[in-house]
């Protein structure tokens, strides 16, 4: 079985057609503890509306025994797990899934649980959890499986704007004079996930339609083969831009197909509303 968590942000249309098991991470708003669930029980809009509001969600890890739950079922039954998380250099839950496999094998020493972090977090680790998802949903096996994610991984190019500075200065990634002053001057910051996981600033753009067509211009630049992969497109409850980047990026580049994602909270919270992003398979980074 393949194992995912709820970061990855896919549509949750998709990941019941995929088949896979799902963790889901926790988070509060205005006080009340949630569960993520891909949207289900708190849809995205309101989760951005009370963002816009003047809320400031806090995000969580997946529970140790969330893990334990999952890992000891299938143990139990005999058949392998490989599980695709959340990168490890964004949040500590991949090293809570180490603890919690060593803690199952200590009782089933014969199970099969592997581990991979995807070094990607929210668009970026729901496109590469969706390649290979279909890839063992049409039969390849584990080995194999586990093989392609670590050859593929590297290749996989994410790039995103935010519209909300203050939102990423609370979160730490950005100091608050630079934060007062982009806001100031409109300038949006393009970030991109690095190879081995974390969030970095490359440069700033004055300016959201300049911002947006930046996106655009790095598929064009970086995609490699565009007319044989599927991209994605991500957004903090921003669905025209959404929309305007998926036309912009086809005035540039002829793509075999686009996945459109909503940002989670995982994520979300870090990022604010108008968070939108592209993430495609290049060169590696």
């Amino acid at each position: 079985m393949l194992l995912i968590d709820t970061c990855s942000d896919l549509p949750a249309a998709i990941v019941e057609d995929l088949g896979v098991e799902v963790l889901n991470f926790p988070y509060t708003l205005a006080g009340l503890e949630h569960v993520d669930d891909f949207g289900r029980t708190q849809s995205h809009q309101e989760f951005y509306a009370a963002m816009r509001a003047g809320e400031h969600p806090t995000t969580m890890q997946v529970p140790r025994n969330s893990f334990i739950d999952v890992f000891t079922r299938y143990a139990a039954k005999g058949e392998p797990l490989l599980y695709l998380g959340f990168s490890s250099a964004l949040s500590g839950t991949f090293d809570l899934a180490w603890l919690a496999r060593k803690e199952v094998l200590e009782q089933y020493p014969n199970a099969d649980i592997r581990l991979i972090d995807t070094k990607a977090a929210a668009v970026a680790e729901g496109l590469l959890v969706y390649e290979a998802a279909r890839r063992w949903r049409d039969g390849m096996s584990l080995d194999d499986l586990e093989r392609w994610v670590e050859a593929e991984r590297p290749r996989l190019n994410g790039w995103f704007i935010v519209d909300d500075l203050e939102t990423l200065r609370r979160g730490g990634r950005l100091n608050g004079a630079m934060a007062a002053a982009g806001t100031l001057l409109d300038v949006k910051p393009l970030l991109h996930v690095t190879d081995d996981g974390r969030l970095e600033l490359k440069r700033s753009i004055r300016g959201r339609g300049k911002s947006m067509r930046a996106l655009a211009d790095l598929v064009a630049e970086r995609a490699h083969e565009p007319s044989a992969q599927t991209i994605a497109i991500a957004h903090g409850d921003a669905p025209d831009d959404a929309e305007a980047l998926k036309a912009l990026i086809a005035e540039r580049v002829d793509v075999a197909d686009i996945i459109t994602m909503q940002t989670g909270p995982v994520i979300g919270a870090h990022t604010g509303p108008g968070m939108l992003a592209v993430v495609f398979w290049g060169e590696a980074q």
